[in-house]
């Protein structure tokens, strides 16, 4: 297949019509009406509204026997506790993933599904959709030049607010486990998942190897059993900065949340929802940019579209001149394994242990009710100048029995942990 010649729509299926679901539906809307890809069939539990555009089926098995054209790609997106098993099926079928985040509740499941990509030959981006933005790119740059002087760490601030009804949106919502299976939702690896992402792609830290220790501080203010008030931190393994999250759901109102790297030059500031970046240097002059964002389907189906290419060419330099031979992709589930270390990580230590009434203040009624925890964003803002949780610096709502630190290898699953002769600490 030469660069000038068309190809034929991709068939695609989307697994998961509500939620973030309808969200794809929309994105791919005008992909379709390119004849970039073709919709072949949706999956889910129950009958979606008319108008859809496809075909429905109640399974992914109905489906890949009924769809007009076995899908080349499946989108995931279903609760987090069906993603490993879907994903293994799609795998199995031949089918390339675009798996919503996160990928999987544990690190024995994301190792076991790298493990499945890889035998089948297919492909996996995650839906972290913050790494499609420029500004990840800059700030990796920003870093990497010193421009900024020395680095200490590289900070993500979050202070999202959430109501009763979120939680009762779904049963899953809240969880850390159901029905005997983790769920691990909470607001550090489900709704604020993309600053700890992003922050930990920022500092250079893809990969479980890459991490020497995690620190958490989880607490809660509704009641559920997952974290909603959460400070961590990942130390690295080599050199270079570290990562550090203050990350809450119970700020009086909701803000844009950023990633921020502070050097003795300057600092530069990313609000990765929007885009936009804030440059200030040594002396206090600001400088503002706003970048661009690449979708990460568009990512996934050019990827497959060199891929294609290349199976056609003689010779890897036939390609068009500067072109990627490698087309790595910018959300590969292989670069999340660190982000899945920290999800192992704030699920194997104490569960989020609940901040006292006394520290908050409910604001709203019924549903719409949701809990302030007093001064929070302060609170946040002074961790992460400490670099430490909030029961280190004083917060009058903390809890020192909260703070759990653990060791990367500590967290690796039983079987590769069994060959590893120096074990793994945690406490």
């Amino acid at each position: 297949m030469s660069a000038g010649q068309a190809r034929a729509a991709r068939p695609i299926a989307l697994i998961g019509t509500r939620g973030f679901g309808a969200v794809h539906l929309r994105q791919m809307a005008p992909l379709a009406e390119s004849g970039r890809i073709r919709l072949v069939g949706v999956v889910d539990v129950a009958e979606p509204e008319p108008g859809i555009g496809a075909p429905w089926f109640p399974s992914l098995a109905a489906l890949l026997e009924g769809a007009d054209g076995a899908p080349e790609v499946l989108i995931i997106a279903t609760p987090i506790t069906t993603h490993a098993d879907l994903a293994r099926e799609g795998l199995a079928a031949g089918c390339h993933l675009y798996l919503e985040k996160p990928p999987v509740p544990s690190l024995a499941d994301h190792e076991d599904l790298l493990r499945a990509a890889s035998e089948a030959g297919r492909t996996v981006q995650v839906g972290f959709q913050a790494r499609g933005g420029g500004g990840a790119a800059r700030m990796r740059e920003l870093l990497a030049s010193g421009a900024l002087g020395e680095v200490r760490s590289v900070d993500a601030f979050g202070a999202w607010m959430r109501d009763r009804a979120y939680y009762a949106r779904s049963p899953w919502a809240g969880r850390r486990r159901m029905d005997g299976r983790r769920v691990a939702d909470g607001v550090a690896t489900n709704p604020l998942a993309h600053a700890v992402d992003l922050a930990l792609q920022i500092a250079g830290i893809s990969r479980q190897g890459d991490i020497a220790r995690i620190t958490t501080e989880l607490r809660r203010a509704h009641d559920i059993e997952a974290d909603g008030t959460t400070y961590l931190r990942v130390d690295p393994a080599g050199p270079g900065p570290f990562v550090q999250a203050a990350l809450v759901t119970t700020a009086p109102s909701q803000s844009e949340p950023w990633i921020e790297i502070r050097g003795e030059k300057g600092r530069a500031r990313l609000e990765y929802t929007t885009d936009h970046l804030e440059l200030v240097d040594a002396s206090g002059v600001r400088t503002q940019e706003t970048l661009g964002r690449r979708d990460l389907l568009v990512d996934l189906l050019d990827h497959l579209d060199l891929l294609d290419r290349r199976g056609h060419l003689d010779r890897r330099d036939d390609l068009d001149d500067g072109e990627d031979s490698s087309a790595p992709l910018l959300s590969s589930l292989e670069s999340t394994e660190a982000f899945t270390t920290v999800l192992e990580a704030t699920q194997s230590g104490p569960d989020p242990r609940p901040i006292g009434p006394e520290h908050i203040t409910w604001d709203g009624e019924g549903q719409a009710a949701h809990p302030v925890v007093h001064d929070i964003e302060d609170w946040m803002g002074r961790a992460l100048h400490a670099g430490a949780p909030f029961s280190r610096i004083g917060a009058p709502f903390a809890d020192p029995d909260a703070v759990h630190e653990t060791t990367a290898s500590a967290l690796a699953p039983q079987y590769r942990r069994a060959s590893d002769p120096t074990g793994g600490e945690s406490r």
